[in-house]
């Protein structure tokens, strides 16, 4: 009887480990309150510098032209950033390409048309994780099918459908080419996205969700 209960009891306990409220790092408790803060000013900050340097390094070293990529780690950094850092994350998702774009000879009225298919390639992973209440510490076949749908595909197609529109629209490249420019940014995001976005978010959002720099609401 007395191991009977003690399992009883197990059993109720771990699921309301399970179902408590306060485990999904989305959820305020009660009496939370969060404002921005120097926090997230430097971790804004950090996300440019970050994104700079491995978005300059995709558009580089696989340029297919105009700071289109074949390979764009740089999206990994516009995805988690935003997931976890809300408004400052795809904010800075979308300021950082400026820099990258520029090294790799893009002209500056190119970057700036290509802002919105930056913004959106964050933001939508983060209002798709905030407003479904998806745990960015990857706990489950939720998460992972939330980050592949929203992080990896639905927000880079929405990307690169914009980025190519922007580049027939000003001439630069040929109907011809557009399959080409269209493809090289939907896997050239997706792959760098798909393996390093996952890899960040299981290694750190433990720790990251616990900091006051997570952002529950847009922008603390």
């Amino acid at each position: 009887m007395d191991i009977k209960l003690s399992l009883e009891n197990l059993a109720d306990n771990i699921r309301a480990v399970v179902t408590t409220p306060s485990r999904n790092p989305w959820i305020y408790e009660e009496g939370e309150v969060r404002k921005p803060g120097s926090i997230h000013i430097a971790i804004f900050a950090l996300l440019i510098g970050i994104g700079a340097v491995t978005g300059s390094f995709g558009s580089i070293a696989f340029p297919l032209g105009y700071g289109v990529s074949g390979f764009w780690p740089g999206v990994a950094v516009q995805a988690v950033g935003s997931i976890w850092f809300g408004l400052w994350g795809a904010l800075a998702g979308g300021l950082f390409p400026f820099i990258s774009n520029s090294l790799s000879g893009a002209p500056l009225y190119v970057s700036l048309a290509y802002f919105p298919s930056n913004f959106i390639q964050g933001l939508l992973p983060f209002l798709v994780f905030k407003y479904l209440k998806v745990d960015p510490r990857l706990n489950n076949w939720v998460g992972y099918a939330a980050y592949v749908l929203f992080a990896v595909i639905i927000n880079n197609a929405l990307g690169a459908t914009w980025a190519v529109t922007a580049l027939t629209s000003f001439h630069l490249i040929t109907v011809t080419s557009t399959p080409l420019f269209f493809s090289g940014w939907l896997i050239g995001n997706g792959l760098p996205s798909l393996i390093f976005g996952i890899i960040v978010l299981k290694i750190l959002s433990k720790t990251v969700v616990r900091s006051r720099a997570f952002c529950k609401g847009w922008l603390a």
